[in-house]
């Protein structure tokens, strides 16, 4: 019998064979396992196994069989004595040339029954799979105590130090931000978040489609996927609004030179001159009549990092050698410097990426997409960088580390805010 080919006894005292496809009509590979050890792990099975549904029912009747057959133990039953259960659709997986539905099923089951699997230290894409399937069906947790157990994670973080200035394809940073997520690693939700919201994602650009055949971590779930669509978005508003308030700072009339010297108006003409030119070099600013703007609306669509990076190579000009602290690098250097510290990829404190614990205990506070804007927010006066940002919390911050919500939105409020008062602290 050709489906007896494709069987893999998982439990050799099961009870039941399960027959996995992962669509109607297709391939079917079959595996004995303990339907007592499926249904405490995983609520799916405890309810599709249960009298309330006919497959439970199919299981009581099918296994009285046994009994009746003279089998006074279900362990001593040939696998074509015992009851099947058909499972059609193991989750939106995404399956290479080197693997196949066969094996991703066997190390699901295998780790439910507490079992080594078929690979002793199981790759990024492996195990983002087995994510995948403990989703479907509704056994991440016992999954997660698998995976913590056996210390897979904290394996693949001590190969990756070895391999520093690595860059991180965008799946691989989806495979192991969908791994944290659902495996409770909190250091892998925190980066890889921050990795997509500073990198971009081809996801995200104007004109692409959903597509919901293709593995989940391309559409992550609980409302993350656009939890980090809009963060990026508000990063994106908050850089630009540096540009703003300078550009409106030096067409307001309002005087910008203090040096008090006869040329300070020209100084402010000329500083402003070159200000749009750098801009426009930068193609960060561009001229758009309004006489009549069909303009479409456009997004930065690059990396966040390197977008500062050329916002840094702003030159110190001056009109002449009694102005050289007029110009635009010495106003905007400390902005940028306070917005970088929450967007490097190197920290993991005060910084934009999802924060485990925020997310999946206080998300009707934490997340920027539930949270109203604030009207303003204004620089700090007292402090620069992230001491500033953290000043209100620090002390108590420190009684209670396990409390971080404050501190997260107080970095939120900057970057929500609907306006910004960047001179609040205009050190020039």
């Amino acid at each position: 019998m050709a489906e007896e080919d494709n069987l893999l006894v998982i439990a050799s005292g099961g009870d039941l064979v399960l027959n996995v496809s992962q669509e109607e009509g297709g391939q079917q590979f079959a595996y004995r396992v303990d339907s007592k050890t499926l249904r405490s792990s995983s609520r799916y099975f405890e309810n599709l196994l249960s009298d309330r549904f006919s497959e439970g029912q199919q299981l009581i009747a099918a296994l009285e069989a046994v009994k009746i057959a003279g089998y006074s133990d279900v362990a001593d039953a040939p696998t074509d004595a015992l009851p099947r259960i058909p499972i059609v659709n193991v989750g939106r997986i995404a399956i290479s040339k080197g693997s196949n539905i066969q094996n991703l099923a066997a190390d699901f089951l295998r780790a439910v029954h507490g079992q080594d699997l078929a690979v002793s230290a199981p790759p990024v894409p492996n195990l983002a799979n087995l994510a995948v399937v403990a989703d479907r069906f509704d056994a991440v947790h016992s999954l997660m105590s698998f995976v913590h157990r056996k210390k897979y994670l904290q394996l693949i973080d001590a190969k990756s130090k070895s391999r520093t200035g690595s860059s991180v394809p965008e799946e691989r940073a989806r495979q192991k931000l969908l791994i944290g997520l659902l495996f409770d690693h909190p250091p892998w939700v925190t980066r890889y978040s921050k990795h997509l919201m500073m990198r971009d994602s081809a996801q995200w650009r104007p004109g692409v489609e959903e597509d919901h055949t293709r593995a989940l971590w391309w559409d992550l779930p609980n409302g993350l996927e656009d939890e980090l669509i809009q963060r990026r978005e508000y990063i994106l508003e908050t850089i630009n609004s540096l540009q703003d308030h300078f550009l409106k700072l030096y067409t307001s009339g309002e005087r910008q030179c203090k040096m008090g010297y006869d040329t300070s108006l020209q100084c402010d003409s000329f500083q402003l001159g070159e200000m749009v030119r750098f801009f426009v070099k930068l193609s960060t600013l561009r001229f758009q009549g309004t006489i009549y703007d069909n303009t479409e609306p456009t997004y930065y669509s690059g990396d966040v990092g390197r977008l500062l990076e050329s916002l840094r190579q702003c030159s110190s000009y001056q009109i002449d050698q009694n102005h050289s602290h007029c110009g635009l690098r010495t106003r905007l250097m400390p902005l940028i410097d306070l917005i970088q510290n929450q967007l490097s990829l190197d920290t993991g404190s005060l910084d934009i990426g999802i924060c485990s614990e925020c997310w999946n205990n206080h998300r009707a506070l934490y997340a920027w997409g539930l949270a109203k804007r604030p009207a303003l927010w204004a620089h700090p006066k007292s402090l620069t960088g992230s001491r500033a940002l953290a000043a209100p919390y620090i002390k108590r911050h420190q009684r209670r580390p396990s409390h971080c919500l404050k501190r997260h939105v107080v970095v939120r409020d900057m970057f929500m805010a609907a306006e910004r008062d960047w001179t609040a602290r205009d050190a020039y």
